[in-house]
């Protein structure tokens, strides 16, 4: 097994500059001479000691990730899911820390991560059990979590109004004279941003004086497959009684635009469709996907630093909620007929 001597010896600088890398004090040494060494860990396939350092130094630089989706649901079909990771890793690495990702919600894997790893914090994802929180805070661990609606006065929660996201959708799509408009997300199945989400899509249908038709809400795409969004496209296609769509996440509602086409149905000419998110999938479909922006990145930065906020004991607000903002393309137009 590779050691920091190993590494030093390979790239000619002392043990204190490799330590320094390692352990994030990237400020100390030359960015040329941080990359050699970064490039040394890669090929002499170094691991960092991280009992060992957290003895030392009271923390293991690591940051404990816990997504609770289901480990066989992939992010293929979450393209948020990906940029809030992507984005999470890159915060992270810029912090000096290293990130430690797990799925699902098994509290025993979780004990064996806090205990062989123990990071200097944790932060969950979406369907979030309130026992997974308390276990997490009974080992005087700061936890942070995203897109969850708890009713935990105490814990940190970052999340987008998505409320007022679909809102903005269906508002959209009303004011282009459409009233027969379907929601597809996955509502009452403990995703609460996607409950929040459908209740702002029904205010908006109500102020219109619209009531919404529980017919008109579709849950069983969830978790995404591709065939279950195209086949329901095809049918709305045949269908043709529904003008309106608006899709809780843009994979979703690029599924649901390729089976309404190959079902005959222009896109927005028959029916129009909003999605959620504002991912790069949105100006790579054509038409070019009008959806609901929200900013991941942002999320994935603020969930750190509030994570070290309160591992340093400063005071924290408990609810962060970040703005979204409807972007209009050309998959919406107004209804004919």
């Amino acid at each position: 097994m590779a050691t920091m001597k190993d590494i030093a010896n390979l790239v000619g600088v002392s043990l204190t500059t490799v330590s320094n890398v390692v352990h994030g004090n990237y400020d100390r040494v030359s960015p040329q001479t941080v990359q050699r060494i970064l490039e040394a860990i890669e090929q002499l396939h170094y691991v960092p000691n991280m009992s060992a350092r957290a003895l030392v130094s009271h923390s293991s630089r690591i940051i404990a990730f816990v997504d609770t989706h289901s480990p066989q649901e992939t992010y293929a079909g979450n393209g948020f899911a990906g940029v809030l990771l992507s984005g999470l890793e890159g915060v992270v690495t810029d912090h000096g820390y290293f990130l430690m990702m797990r799925r699902g919600t098994n509290e025993d894997v979780l004990r064996l991560m806090l205990n062989n790893w123990n990071p200097d914090g944790v932060i969950f994802k979406d369907r979030v059990p309130q026992s997974l929180v308390d276990f997490v805070k009974k080992q005087a661990k700061p936890c942070v979590t995203i897109n969850t609606y708890l009713d935990d006065p105490e814990l940190i929660q970052v999340r987008a109004e998505d409320h007022r996201g679909d809102y903005l959708a269906a508002r959209h799509l009303i004011e282009l004279g459409h009233r027969n408009i379907l929601f597809i997300g996955a509502v009452n199945r403990g995703f609460m941003n996607n409950d929040q989400r459908y209740a702002g899509y029904c205010d908006a249908l109500e102020e219109a004086g619209i009531t919404p038709n529980p017919e008109n809400l579709i849950t069983n795409l969830f978790p995404f497959k591709a065939e279950r969004g195209i086949a329901l496209g095809r049918q709305l296609a045949a269908q043709r009684a529904i003008t309106g769509v608006c899709v809780s996440g843009d994979q979703y509602a690029a599924a649901v635009i390729t089976g309404l086409r190959e079902g005959g149905a222009r896109v927005p000419e028959d029916i129009s469709v909003a999605g959620f998110d504002d991912t790069p999938v949105c100006e790579m479909l054509r038409p070019a996907l009008t959806t609901v922006r929200q900013d991941g990145a942002l999320r994935a930065g603020l969930a750190v630093e509030k994570l070290r906020e309160l591992k340093e004991g400063r005071p924290v607000e408990t609810e962060i909620m970040l703005p979204v903002s409807l972007v209009v393309r050309n998959s919406a137009a107004p209804r004919r007929g």
